[in-house]
C-alpha cells in the first residue's frame, strides 16, 4: 500500500468530483471553501504532475492548485488538507446513485483503517488516515459490503 498517495488523495475519484462541480451540487461548493482554507495554510510548491492529473477536468483553479500541492503529513496544514479531502469525497459521492454508496463507504473504511494500522496508528499519518475514515458518512450502516438499501 503506498501511504504517501493515499495521503495524496488517491483514493478520490476527481473525475466524479468535477462531474459534481458540473452538476452544482452543494457539497462541490463546499468543497471549493475547503479548498480556499487549504490554500490559507498551505506552504508546499505544486507538483507539476498532480497539476496534469486535474487539468482536464471542470474543477475551479482553487480546488486544482489545493491538489497539486499536499502538505506532510507532520505539518500544521495537513488539518486542513483533510477536510479539503473530507470535502472532496462529499462531492464525489454526490454522483455515486445511494445503493452503490454503501459499499464504497465500506471500502474506504477499511482501506483507511488499513493505512492507518500500517502507518501506525500514532503516527501523524496514521492519525490522519484515522480522521479521514471517522468523517465518512454512514457510519450507521452495516458492516457487510453486500448491503444494498431497499
Amino acid at each position: 500500500m503506498n501511504l504517501e498517495e493515499l495521503f495524496g488523495g488517491s483514493f478520490v475519484n476527481w473525475e466524479a468530483v468535477g462531474e459534481s462541480f458540473a452538476k452544482r451540487t452543494v457539497a462541490s461548493r463546499l468543497l471549493l471553501f475547503a479548498a480556499r482554507r487549504y490554500l490559507e495554510v498551505a506552504r508546499g510548491e505544486p507538483d507539476g504532475e498532480r497539476e496534469r492529473l486535474v487539468s482536464g477536468l471542470p474543477l475551479p483553479d482553487e480546488v486544482r492548485r489545493a491538489f497539486a500541492a499536499p502538505p506532510r503529513p507532520e505539518e500544521p496544514p495537513a488539518e486542513e488538507w483533510g477536510k479539503f479531502i473530507d470535502a472532496a469525497i462529499a462531492a464525489e459521492l454526490e454522483t455515486v446513485s445511494y445503493g452503490e454508496r454503501p459499499p464504497i463507504l465500506y471500502e474506504l473504511r477499511t482501506g483507511l483503517s488499513r493505512a492507518a494500522q500500517e502507518a501506525g496508528e500514532r503516527s501523524a499519518l496514521g492519525r490522519w488516515f484515522l480522521g479521514r475514515r471517522d468523517a465518512l458518512p454512514g457510519a450507521d450502516l452495516p458492516d457487510d459490503p453486500g448491503y444494498l438499501p431497499v
